[in-house]
Order: C-alpha cells, then sequence, then structure tokens
C-alpha cells in the first residue's frame, strides 16, 4: 500500500476587521519573510500542490513557489474554500447571536441560512481527500487552504468527534503534517507547525 503525505498550509494573515469571511474573497496581508521562508522550507518535499482559489491562498502560493521555485504550480480546487457561512458572511462576529451560548457540540452542526455547517466542511474536505488521495497516492501533497478545512482534515485524520476538530488552533502560515498509511491508518505527524 502507498503511503501519502498531507502537508496542510493556512494561508497569509488576513484583516476581516472582526467580520465572518468564509468564502468572502479578502486578500492576504503581507507576512514577514522569516515566517514565509520556514514555512517554504517545510514544502520542499511537495510534488503536489492543490490550492483554494481564494485570493488569500493564491497569493500564499504565488509566494511560497517565489521563494522556492520547485515547488509545483498549484492546482485549484473548490472544494478546498473555507466553510461557506452563507448570509452571515461579511457580517461581525458580534452581530451574529445564533451561535451565542452553544457548546462545541452544537456549534459543530450549527449551519449558517444557505451556508454549511462544520459537519458539512468535514465532508466536503473528506471528497477532496479522497479524490485527491486516488490521483496523488504515494506521493507528498501540499493544500493550502484555510483554518477549518485543515481542522476537518485534522478531524478526519485522528477519527475523533467533530466538536473536538474545532478546539485546534491553526495558525496562518503554519504547517500540519498528515500521513495516510494507505490501509485506513493515519499519522498526525504535527499540527499547527511555524
Amino acid at each position: 500500500m502507498s503511503v501519502t503525505r498531507w502537508l496542510w498550509v493556512r494561508h497569509a494573515p488576513t484583516d476581516p476587521d472582526g467580520r465572518i469571511i468564509g468564502h468572502t474573497d479578502i486578500p492576504a496581508l503581507e507576512p514577514d519573510s522569516e515566517s514565509l521562508i520556514r514555512t517554504a522550507a517545510m514544502l520542499q518535499v511537495a510534488g503536489v500542490v492543490l490550492c483554494s482559489p481564494l485570493s488569500r491562498c493564491r497569493t500564499t502560493v504565488e509566494t511560497l513557489r517565489g521563494i522556492s521555485p520547485a515547488l509545483p504550480a498549484p492546482l485549484f480546487d473548490d472544494e478546498l474554500k473555507e466553510q461557506h457561512f452563507g448570509t452571515w458572511e461579511g457580517k461581525p462576529y458580534s452581530a451574529v447571536s445564533a451561535w451565542n451560548g452553544l457548546d462545541l457540540k452544537a456549534m459543530a452542526a450549527l449551519r449558517p441560512p444557505e451556508g454549511e455547517s462544520f459537519l458539512d466542511l468535514i465532508e466536503r474536505t473528506n471528497r477532496v481527500i479522497s479524490r485527491a488521495g486516488g490521483r496523488f497516492g504515494g506521493q507528498t501533497v501540499a493544500v493550502i487552504a484555510h483554518a477549518g478545512v485543515i481542522r476537518a482534515a485534522v478531524t478526519l485524520a485522528l477519527g475523533i468527534p467533530p466538536h473536538r476538530g474545532l478546539s485546534l488552533c491553526i495558525d496562518p502560515l503554519s504547517v500540519t503534517s498528515l500521513t495516510d498509511h494507505g490501509d485506513g491508518g493515519w499519522a498526525v505527524d504535527h499540527v499547527n507547525r511555524t
């Protein structure tokens, strides 16, 4: 069985100004060069790069490829977008009272109007892993995506209850390394490394 290594990278920092930005396409800020160099170094082994089409991820992958030109050109996948918050997109967090007082289990199941829940995001992320794993099995796959997508990937790898994945801290430009051993067994090499 082939072993596939997944390197999940959160995009560079953004300034959402206290607003909910899931699918909202806001730009990445210019990160410090040391962070970029460290992240690019961790991706040198990647044979494939997948990327969310949102501009904060596009800019991140272009910048990383500028530092490490051997990094393959990205393949963009709409299913790597951040969780869709529907009609809450662009609103200040303080303006959405629906999640006030919810525990993490209820938070994971909460689906914004015209949006998706974290449970939905886990299903979407699983489709990406299944599809890309079948196509690129045995390789090292770098994925430039969003905090929610990376939380979903770790949740799937560990087989933990979905609401536990919401507790994971995923910083900008951090790398989370997961290894699929091809027999249903996963290893979590590291999470949120910067």
